[in-house]
This record gives C-alpha cells, structure tokens and sequence, in this order.
C-alpha cells in the first residue's frame, strides 16, 4: 500500500494524459492565435529556418522563439509531412501543464503533506482554464511550467530557509526559457511578487536566489537569439513584439479584448471552479490572519504574493484574456487546498459559497444548451444530458445544504468529468458549422486527386492558412491566368460576396457549382457561405 501511496502521481498524471489526449486528437484547429502560432511553426519546419518566425511570407513577430522551437521538436519526433497534424503541435502545453503538475506534487508534499498536494492538483485539473490550456497550441502550458517551477523554488526556499546552489542554477536557467517562450511576462509573475516580498519583509531575497554562475547561463541561454533576430530583422521585430503588441496591449485594448477593470475578479468564478466556491472562506480567513502571517509565515505570505500581484497588474491592463492569470491559479491552488487540509474539510469552509457553487454550472448549461440550439439541432440524446447535468447540480445542492465538503468535491468532479465527455464527444462532432477551415481542407481532400490546381478566396482565417497552405493557393478570382482556366482541371473554393466575381467574370462561364455550406465565423462573429465551383 505504500508504494501505491507514493506512486499515485504518476497514476494521476497517466490518467490526466489519457483523458485529456481525446480533445487534444478531437477538437479542430482554433482561430486565431492557436492557429498563427501551428502556422508559424510549420513554415519554419518548410523552410528549415529556426531564427525567423514567419507564417508562410508574413512576419509573426509577437512573441519569442520559445514556443516554436517546441512546436518543431514535437513534430520531428511525432510529426511527418505535410505536418498539418494540429495535435502534434498541442503537445508541448500538454507537456507543460503535466510535468508543472509532477512538480507541484513533488514540491508540496516536501513542503507540506501530499493531502495538500493532491487537492492543489484536483482543483487546477478540474479548472477550466486549465482544460482550455491543454487542449491549445500556444505559449501557455509552457509559460505555465516554467513560472511554477520558478516559484516552486522560492517556496521551497522560504519554507527550509535555504536554497542549494543547483537549485539556484536551475532557477535562472528556468527564467531564461521562461524568457524565450513568452518575453518579460515571467517577470511579472516571478520578479515582482519576489520584490514585493522582499519591501513588506524589509529584506533583500534577491540576494538570496542570485548565483553568479547561473545568471551567466540566463544571458547565454536567453540573449543569443534576440541577437540573431534583430540583426536578421533590422530591429523590426522589436517594434513589432515592444511597440505593436506588448506596448498597445498595455496602451489599450487590442483585437477586441479591451475590458474593465474587474474582468478576472468575476471570470475566477467561472475558469477557477470548483476551486474558487472556497474563495469566498480563503479570503476571509487570510484577512483575519494576516498580520500573523506577515510575522510567521513566509511561505504563505509568498503564495497570496504570487496571485494576487498578477492579478492586480493585469486588472489594471486594459487587454485582457483569460489565460493571462493562468499562472496565478497554482498559488491559489495551494492555498486552498491548505485551507482544506488545515481545517480538515470543515463545513465552515463552505461559508458564502452558494453563490460561487451555482454560477459555474448554470453558466455552462446554459451555454451549452445555446451552442445546441443555435448552430446543431436539439434531440433526445441532449436532452438525456441536460438531464444528467440537472441531475448532478441538484445532488451538488444536496451537499451543499447537509455541508459535507467531501460529496461537494466529488460530485464538482463528476460535473466536470461529465462536461468534458460530453464537449468532445457529443458538442465538437455536433457544431461543425464552426469548424469551416475544417470542411474546406475534407472537400479538398476529397476531390484534390481530381484537379490540377486548387484556389481558394474570401474566407482567410488562419486555421485554414495552417490546414491548406501546402496543397491550395489563395488567389483572387480576376487574377487567376486565363491561359490556366482554358488548359487546367481547377477547383475554385470561394466565399461570400466574393462568388459574384465568378458570376460576372466571363471566363468563368463553364465553371459549375457543385457544393456549397453555410458556416459561422466565430472570429468575426458573422455567417459564412462558402461554395465550390469546378471547370
């Protein structure tokens, strides 16, 4: 039984792998960063250059190189050409997520018990966000690895009051993939709750975790290839990743993402749950104790340091996304958990939390219940769903009200199990008036064998660029050869307004329509009508 009891991680995470490996193969490529980064990897594998980072000719100049080195290094081990494969490209943040959460129940369970360690994990498993993360190909799940591991270290210091020389190494080495992933973010998660820590313990930690040697290995691993590509760029891509893009951001909302202050305080009831139904009881019981833990408890006074000064630094950022604060969720992981652990699920723990216990499940069927309705068809099997969820909720409120913590905890799992299950298996397969880049790359599939040339025009979002860019050309209508016309076997995919060109353009009077579909651009928020056309 011990060694059960000591291997039961690795249990965890095959389970966690398995499981979430289904959307990862199911769910089709997302507009639009996911697909701009798969994009931008994939013509770096085309064109065997790993400095620039570009999308076929266009500059993708946003973010470091970091994320797409991982792409690469996944699709030579998994990967074989065309390379389109968009779930090979999702593996680094399926990686990221898992070996944070190794860590996390490495770290937690020296620092702590491994009670604490297994809810931290339980609740960031079942989080949304998380969920979200893993099933993206973005920066992400790698960003999230390294500043957890980061802080893991200065947690672990605070607790043992000391830090080993390798471990410092490991540090700045850490930063500088950290660096080269996703640029200064991992300052803000990492630097300045350290800083911070350091005015109200009125103490230099800096001093404690530098090491001469391992900022030197930072430089070498971080600055080489900011070298490469300002000198490959001519300093554009500075202006492009500073001024266009982390500047503006600040600045301003950008690409319709400008919110309020207050954005992150509410959607932490939706991408936290089932953790954040104890928010309400953890910040009643930090305020109440918090001059001792100033005192007392460093260890904890770096965990609420670590979430709640992103948090508050990017309230205050006009541009906001969900996945900003991601990093902030682990320490709040673990805090709750500890909460949890300390008071041994007491039914004091569910102090005010009626409220955080019914939005998120609401939310989601309802939310649910509108995807069906509006973009597939309402049958006898969703309604046995929407039975089950019913079902599931009503037992939640059961517990809620006898204030047995334990049923309430495995009864949110069931919830979010179900939801999943029912998200791949059910939903994806069902709304395919979303996935248009999708039936477009299976129509060409289909027919390419029987044509000389591909075209395609009007609909342009970048999951297409990353699924047909190889075996299709985008070409407007009137610039097509006529020469090409006359002598080729052509097979034209055209959206919108933009079939009428065809229609006046003479020299396509012997082209014939012979499908079309109706589609919603979810990126734009409009319908689409695309049709195929054949000479």
């Amino acid at each position: 039984m011990t060694f059960f009891k000591d291997k039961i991680i690795y249990l965890i995470l095959f389970f966690m792998i398995t499981f979430f490996i289904q959307g990862i193969f199911k769910l089709p490529v997302i507009d639009r960063d996911e697909a701009r980064f798969a994009s931008a990897s994939k013509t770096m594998l085309k064109t065997q250059d790993y400095i620039d980072i570009k999308m076929d000719e266009e500059p993708r100049y946003k973010k470091p190189v970091g994320i797409y080195w991982a792409q690469v290094f996944s699709n030579y081990i998994f990967g074989s050409k065309p390379y389109d494969e968009i779930w090979v490209y999702r593996l680094p943040s399926l990686f990221g997520v898992v070996l944070s959460f190794f860590l996390i129940n490495n770290f937690i369970t020296s620092i702590y018990n491994q009670r604490i360690s297994l809810l931290t994990l339980f609740f960031l498993t079942l989080s949304l966000l998380t969920i979200s993360e893993v099933h993206q190909a973005k920066t992400d799940g790698l960003l999230f690895l390294t500043i957890v591991t980061c802080n893991l270290l200065i947690l672990s210091a605070f607790k043992k009051k000391k830090i080993s020389i390798r471990n410092k190494i490991i540090f700045w080495v850490t930063m500088a993939v950290g660096v080269l992933i996703k640029g200064p973010i991992i300052f803000i998660f990492v630097i300045l709750p350290l800083l911070i820590f350091s005015i109200i313990q009125k103490k230099n930690y800096f001093s404690f975790f530098f090491n001469f040697y391992g900022f030197i290995v930072f430089l070498l691993i971080s600055i080489p290839w900011f070298v490469l590509i300002t000198i490959k760029t001519n300093g554009l891509f500075w202006h492009e990743s500073i001024v266009n893009d982390f500047f503006n951001k600040v600045r301003s909302g950008q690409e319709s993402h400008g919110f309020y202050p207050g954005y992150y305080t509410v959607l932490i009831f939706l991408f936290f749950w089932p953790g954040s139904i104890f928010l309400p009881k953890l910040l009643l019981n930090l305020k109440k104790k918090w001059k001792l833990i100033i005192k007392n408890d460093s260890g904890v006074l770096f965990l609420i340091l670590w979430f709640f000064v992103p948090f508050v630094v990017y309230e205050f950022v006009p541009t906001k996304l969900p996945h900003y604060i991601y990093p902030s969720y682990a320490a709040l992981s673990i805090l709750i958990s500890k909460l949890l652990d300390d008071t041994k699920l007491s039914k004091d723990n569910l102090k005010y939390s009626f409220l955080p216990l019914i939005f998120f499940p609401l939310i989601i069927v309802s939310v649910l219940f509108y995807a069906v309705y509006e973009y597939s068809f309402i049958d006898i099997s969703f309604s046995f769903i929407l039975i089950g969820f019913i079902i599931i909720i009503l037992l939640m409120l059961f517990f809620y009200k006898k204030k047995n913590v334990k049923k309430l905890l495995f009864t949110s799992f069931s919830f979010q199990l179900t939801l999943y299950i029912v998200l791949v298996h059910f939903l994806i397969p069902r709304i395919d008036k979303l996935w248009i880049s999708e039936r477009i790359n299976k129509a060409i599939d289909i027919r390419k064998s029987n044509y000389d040339e591909i075209f395609h025009y009007g609909f342009n979002e970048p999951s297409l660029k990353f699924l047909i860019s190889h075996k299709s050309q985008k070409i407007e209508p009137s610039k097509v050869l006529s020469e090409d016309l006359k002598i080729k076997k052509i097979l034209f995919i055209i959206s919108n307004e933009y079939s009428k060109m065809m229609e006046v353009d003479e020299r396509y009077s012997e082209f014939k329509l012979i499908d079309q579909f109706v589609g919603f651009n979810y990126s734009q928020g409009k319908g689409v009508l695309v049709k195929i056309f054949e000479n």
